[in-house]
C-alpha cells in the first residue's frame, strides 16, 4: 500500500511540475558555448571527418508529446545560434511547428513506432509472435514515411525509434526492421539514431529524466565543466508544464495496456 502511495506522489509530482526549466537549458547552451564546444545536430556529427572537433555537444529532442513545446527549445537555440535534431511521432506531427523548425535550420526526423503499434493492434505479446510480421511492418512504415514526406515536403532521412511499454515487454526495439540494409537503402534512410556505430562514435549519451533523477547518467553541466563531449537527449514533458496533456497521455497509455 505504501509503495502504491509513493507511485501516486511520483506521478503527480512529475505530471504537474516538470523537473527541469528552460532556464537550465539556456544555461547548458551558454556554458557549452563559453567552454568552446562545437554544438551539432546528429546529421552534422555524421558528416564530420573521423576526428570530430573536441569538445562537441550534440542536441537531440524526441517530441513524444506537446509538439508546440519544441519551439521553446528552438527559441533558446536561436538565441545561442545553434541547431538541434528534432524527431516527431505521427501523434505529435504539427506542420506549423515543423515548418518553423525547418526554416530555422534544424534537422527534422521521424520518431517511428510501427512495430509496437502493430503488436498492440494485433495483440502480439512476444518477440516470437512479432518477428514473422517483419515485412508487413516494413510496408506500413514505408507507407507512413511516404505520407509524412509528402505532407511536409522534407526528405526525412533521419530516423529515431520510439520506445514505450510494449517495447519493454516485447524486448524487441522498434528499429529491428531497419537493420535490414536493403530496406533502409530503398527508403533513402541516412541513419537511425541508435545505430551502434553512431552511438559508439559520439560515446556519452545523456538523457533527461523525471524527478528526482533529473539526468542519466551524468548532469550536462558536470560534463561541460570537464570539457567532455556528449549527446544530450531531451523530451518536452520534462521541461514544459502541461498537466492536462500529461494526464491525457498517461490515460491513453493505460487504455492501450488494457486493450493489448
Amino acid at each position: 500500500m505504501q509503495m502504491d502511495f509513493r507511485k501516486v506522489i511520483y506521478k503527480l509530482r512529475n505530471n504537474l511540475i516538470p523537473p527541469h526549466r528552460f532556464a537550465l537549458y539556456a544555461q547548458i547552451l551558454l556554458s557549452a558555448k563559453t567552454a568552446g564546444y562545437n554544438i551539432l545536430t546528429l546529421q552534422d556529427f555524421r558528416e564530420l571527418s573521423c576526428d570530430p572537433p573536441i569538445p562537441f555537444l550534440i542536441l537531440r529532442h524526441d517530441i513524444d508529446s506537446d509538439a508546440v513545446a519544441a519551439l521553446l527549445f528552438a527559441e533558446i537555440e536561436q538565441q545561442h545560434r545553434c541547431q538541434a535534431s528534432y524527431f516527431f511521432r505521427r501523434s505529435t506531427w504539427n506542420q506549423k511547428v515543423i515548418d518553423t523548425l525547418n526554416h530555422q535550420g534544424h534537422e527534422l526526423g521521424y520518431h517511428f513506432e510501427e512495430m509496437t503499434d502493430f503488436a498492440k493492434r494485433h495483440h502480439l505479446k512476444t518477440k516470437a509472435e512479432v518477428i514473422p510480421h517483419k515485412q508487413e511492418i516494413q510496408r506500413i512504415f514505408a507507407s507512413q514515411l511516404a505520407a509524412l514526406r509528402h505532407t511536409s515536403g522534407l526528405e526525412l532521412s533521419s530516423m529515431a525509434a520510439h520506445g514505450d511499454f510494449a517495447w519493454k515487454t516485447l524486448d524487441l526495439g522498434n528499429r529491428f526492421f531497419l537493420k535490414d540494409s536493403a530496406f533502409r537503402a530503398a527508403q533513402d534512410i541516412s541513419y537511425e539514431a541508435y545505430d551502434e556505430a553512431l552511438v559508439a562514435a559520439y560515446g556519452i549519451h545523456v538523457s533527461d529524466k523525471p524527478y528526482p533523477e533529473g539526468f542519466y547518467p551524468h548532469h550536462p553541466l558536470d560534463l561541460i565543466a570537464e570539457r567532455t563531449s556528449f549527446l544530450l537527449l531531451t523530451h518536452p514533458r520534462w521541461w514544459h508544464s502541461n498537466p492536462l496533456g500529461n494526464f491525457a497521455s498517461d490515460i491513453w497509455v493505460n487504455i492501450q495496456k488494457v486493450l493489448w
